[in-house]
């Protein structure tokens, strides 16, 4: 039987207990389609945020340079480092940025950003 968590005593979560009781209990509240101003969709909402503020203490992330994010959306798309070659002003641009020694400007940002479905702040290097 899976542990509901005791709504009278809000908190963060603690244990890994609380967090798969807290995960089972939004799959539930999913399931059963809680729309919004119901009490059911305020838990839904609360919980939540309890599990993303739990998963970001336990389980960092580090976010993905923006060579990281260029690599992984070209491979996503079947495309390559030579696709690059015209919209970043030739191969040596290309080799340059991937090897970091060159930083994006901003046309190649707003062309990366639509060609690739990239947010800018990760082009930019903010997020990382």
């Amino acid at each position: 039987m899976t542990t509901v968590l005791d709504a009278s005593r809000p908190h963060v979560l603690r244990t890994e207990k609380e967090y798969e009781a807290a995960v089972a209990e939004i799959e539930r509240l999913l399931d059963e389609g809680s729309e919004e101003g119901t009490e059911g969709f305020d838990r839904l909402e609360l919980l939540s945020v309890l599990v993303e503020h739990y998963e970001q203490e336990r389980y960092p992330m580090e976010a993905a340079t923006p060579q990281e994010a260029v690599s992984f959306m070209l491979e996503q798309k079947g495309m390559t480092r030579a696709d690059l070659e015209d919209v970043m002003g030739g191969k040596s641009r290309v080799s340059e940025f991937f090897s970091g020694k060159r930083e994006l400007s901003k046309t190649q940002i707003e062309v990366l950003h639509r060609m690739l479905a990239i947010p800018a702040d990760i082009l930019l290097g903010l997020d990382s």
